[in-house]
């Protein structure tokens, strides 16, 4: 309990920061970026140069593959799970991750997630610095202009998208329990 109260109040003060002005997030209010693997909503974006942090709440549905293992080399990631349990690769260790664990991922580090199990998962994402957050824009509106075809031409989208952004993907490294969630 102690550990959710001290991350509540880290989100509070980060998700406070990251705005030019105060604001309320109410449920439902902020659209979800159908992002492949996850529905993505970006809660709190990096306009304040002086916060540069962003606040992502990710939805994974059953049995889904959220990200391919990657390292970031400019961001660091924190993964919040508030429901559910999601599977995280963490290096080369696999991490089964239930409600109120908090996974800190910084960069350089090989990372990537999935749900391999039958109730769906939200976790919030706080990503510093926070201009990576439009990534997710940048993904799905591809994805609609050009329409791919296959998971191979998605994968294909994810990784050029990734490298602009100095993010290597590694489809090597993915585990094999995770393999069947990949689609």
């Amino acid at each position: 309990m102690r550990s959710y109260v001290m991350f509540t109040a880290l989100l509070l003060l980060c998700a406070a920061r990251a705005a030019d002005e105060p604001r309320t997030v109410l449920p439902g209010s902020v659209p979800a970026i159908p992002f492949p693997g996850h529905l993505t909503a970006q809660l709190a974006h990096s306009h304040n140069p002086d916060a540069n942090i962003a606040v992502l709440e990710l939805t994974l549905p059953p049995k889904t593959f959220g990200a391919p293992p990657h390292v970031h080399s400019r961001e660091d990631e924190f993964f919040y799970v508030l429901e559910g349990t999601v599977h995280f690769l963490e290096r080369e260790e696999t991490v089964a991750a239930p409600a109120g664990t908090l996974m800190v991922l910084p960069r350089g580090h090989l990372h990537g997630f999935w749900n391999p199990t039958d109730e769906p998962a939200r976790m919030l994402l706080m990503i510093s610095p926070g201009e990576f957050a439009g990534f997710f824009d940048e993904v799905v509106a591809r994805i609609k202009k050009e329409n791919p075809d296959s998971p191979q031409k998605v994968g294909a989208l994810l990784i050029e998208a990734a490298a602009k952004h100095d993010v290597q993907i590694h489809m090597d490294k993915v585990p094999e329990e995770a393999r069947a969630f990949m689609k």
